[in-house]
């Protein structure tokens, strides 16, 4: 038997060990218990400071938003807010211009096939012996850089009060716009400014926006810039009836969300006169109303057209009806009464119906009807005499009158992209002149009161097409 005084040394140490052991346990326990309590309260400490500064940073703010906020009213009371714009220098400036344009080339094939032979070459053998048709497509079987169309806007608004506009044209229309005859070479190189005028909106009810300068016409509803009409090709009326743009100033006001529109000006003339070539001053008005699916305006000018006198004033009274039932569906109606206030009344009036159905959402189909008639030679047509000769025989010309034209044009467009379109059209003229009706150009030496004209056309939009940009 064993006695406890007899147990080994290692048994004495291990339990020696195992009782320090014991002993130490509790007390390494409450040491590390207190480093934890030690950390936990520096982080209290360090959260509560940034919480503190969080705080003052969120006073300091709320501090200068209500500096910016008192300074606004002030600069609001002051009336600088309506001078100053968004914002300033030339990146903000930049940023505030709207470039838009297009660009697009077109042939046209006449199946009275005029030779090229009579007339200088094909200049204007589609336009007929007077040169009054197809104004900015006149030539038969010829390819043609129609127009590079550029537009540089600052629009106006209540935050941005004074802006400008440039609207040219570069190419066969830069070269044709500016008169019947206006080609002195082939190359397709006129330049021509459409429209270029400064422009204010005033503060004065809903805003009152004034131009000076150049600016298009109000009267009629197709554009220069075939982009915008339903057909490649620029009507009869739009041609014999209708001016182009007017150098002077205009001032057009919005009554609201009413739909009520007018304009009035005061201008140089019905045709775009610099410097003007009489003393007298045209009157310019309009006054239309629309909504999402319709809209009506009447448009006019009146004043002394003569060269070198006042007397004998005309004028232009003009209706347009536009309406767009659907997104597959649009029509117009355009009708003209124009006259001078001079011997036997010469006056000359016409109308005309288009509409265009959209096939699909990238192709579509329009039409567009119209008659034109004039009394007393109001068109200034030459014609031929009882002779057949364009000149009576003792030198003076055969003046034309009782004129009367119709027409049809078919047109289908595509888009290949969103910026790019092709349209393809036909067109049908017919001229009936008291005496003799022979108008239109047909083979090398003969003459017809009808033609038929084939055109296509491609067009770049630098926007989408569709797109308010």
């Amino acid at each position: 038997m064993t006695s406890s005084s007899s147990r080994s040394p290692s048994s004495i140490v291990s339990s020696a060990v195992l009782a320090g052991l014991l002993f130490a346990a509790p007390s390494s326990a409450t040491a590390a218990s207190a480093e934890v309590e030690r950390q936990l309260l520096e982080t209290q400490t360090r959260m509560q400071q940034l919480d503190d500064k969080i705080q003052a940073a969120s006073d300091q703010l709320d501090s200068a938003n209500q500096r910016v906020e008192e300074q606004s009213q002030l600069i609001e009371r002051a009336g600088i807010a309506e001078t100053r714009g968004a914002s300033s220098g030339l990146p903000g400036f930049l940023g505030q211009i709207k470039v838009g344009g297009s660009m697009n080339a077109t042939y046209f094939w006449n199946i009275n096939h005029p030779g090229s032979a009579r007339n200088d070459g094909l200049d204007g053998t589609n336009s007929g012996i007077n040169e009054a048709f197809y104004p900015l497509t006149p030539d038969h079987n010829s390819f043609a850089f129609s127009t590079a169309w550029f537009d540089i806007e600052r629009e106006v608004d209540e935050e941005n009060r004074a802006g400008f506009r440039l609207n040219t044209a570069y190419g066969l229309t830069g070269e044709l716009l500016g008169g019947i005859g206006n080609r002195d070479i082939r190359d397709d190189s006129g330049f021509y400014i459409m429209e270029g005028y400064v422009q204010y909106l005033a503060p004065i009810g809903d805003g009152l926006t004034l131009k000076a300068g150049k600016f298009g016409t109000t009267i009629g509803k197709e554009m220069a810039d075939s982009i915008y009409n339903f057909n490649i090709t620029h009507g009869s009326v739009y041609n014999l009836l209708e001016p182009l743009n007017h150098i002077g100033v205009i001032a057009s006001y919005e009554f609201g969300d009413s739909g009520f529109d007018s304009s009035f000006g005061v201008a140089n003339g019905y045709l775009e006169d610099d410097p003007d070539q009489n003393n007298a001053k045209s009157i310019l008005g309009h006054v239309g109303w629309a909504n999402d699916t319709m809209s009506l305006a009447v448009n006019g000018i009146w004043g002394g057209e003569q060269l070198g006198t006042s007397d004998n004033a005309s004028g232009v009274v003009n209706g347009v009806i536009t309406l767009d039932p659907n997104e597959r569906w649009s029509f117009w109606i355009n009708g003209d009464y124009a006259w001078i206030d001079a011997s036997e009344n010469p006056y000359g009036w016409g109308v005309a119906a288009a509409g265009r159905f959209a096939v699909t959402d990238r192709t579509g189909i329009a039409l567009r009807a119209e008659y034109v008639a004039d009394n007393d030679n109001f068109f200034g047509f030459g014609g031929f005499d009882d002779f057949g000769e364009f000149i009576n025989p003792d030198g003076s010309l055969a003046f034309a009158t009782d004129i009367k034209v119709w027409g049809v044009t078919a047109t289908v467009d595509h888009l290949l992209t969103d910026n790019l379109k092709i349209r393809g059209e036909v067109r049908w003229d017919n001229i009936d002149k008291q005496g003799n009706n022979e108008e239109f150009f047909k083979g090398s030496n003969d003459y017809s009161s009808n033609q038929v004209v084939l055109g296509a056309e491609v067009i770049y939009n630098f926007n989408a097409f569709g797109s308010d940009d």
